[in-house]
């Protein structure tokens, strides 16, 4: 009975720093950039976009549907416009394998969402940047978060959906 009421004291402990940690929001991104071809700024002020999510961290297919708790801020030439959705996903399972990435949403027009992906390829301050940014819109905030949660595929997205635009100077970093 002994060993029994040992395990069972053992077993809370390990339970318990796993059950605080699932409860912080998970996945950061940083940084500033130009990206062409015609040379936009794009980057996040003082703010960090955060994907608040506590489920599916880290995965390319977030099921969750939510976008609680997910901040920030972007600048795109001289517009700041809020981020109202973002995921984190910790290795890229295909184009740039095993690069984290950053997507995120903003409301860019009447009922128009602009959806932004962020592919974090090199050691920040790399120069030149070998990050990658694609951009798709979308009239619908519904689709916006799917597209933002579950990426292309998950979604139901085509991969043509997607604007690759290069970054011609600056360096994005995504991390947990």
């Amino acid at each position: 009975m002994r060993k029994f009421a040992l395990l069972a004291v053992l077993a809370a402990a390990l339970a318990a720093p796993s059950i605080a940690f699932a409860d912080t929001a998970q996945g950061r991104m940083t940084g500033f950039g130009t990206v062409g071809p015609t040379n936009i700024p794009f980057y996040t002020p003082e703010s960090t976009v955060i994907d608040g999510g506590t489920s599916y961290v880290g995965l390319e297919n977030d099921k969750s549907g939510s976008c609680s708790g997910d901040s920030g801020t972007v600048v795109v030439d001289t517009t700041f416009l809020s981020v109202i959705c973002a995921h984190y996903v910790a290795s890229s399972g295909h184009f740039n394998t095993g690069s984290p990435k950053m997507r995120f949403a903003y409301v860019s027009g009447t009922n128009t969402w602009t959806i932004v992906r962020i592919t974090d390829n090199s050691p920040f301050g790399t120069t030149p940047s070998t990050d990658t940014f694609a951009w798709g819109t979308t009239n619908s905030l519904a689709d916006a978060t799917d597209w933002v949660n579950r990426g292309v595929k998950g979604s139901g997205h085509p991969f043509s959906n997607w604007g690759f635009l290069t970054v011609t100077s600056g360096d994005y970093s995504v991390f947990p």
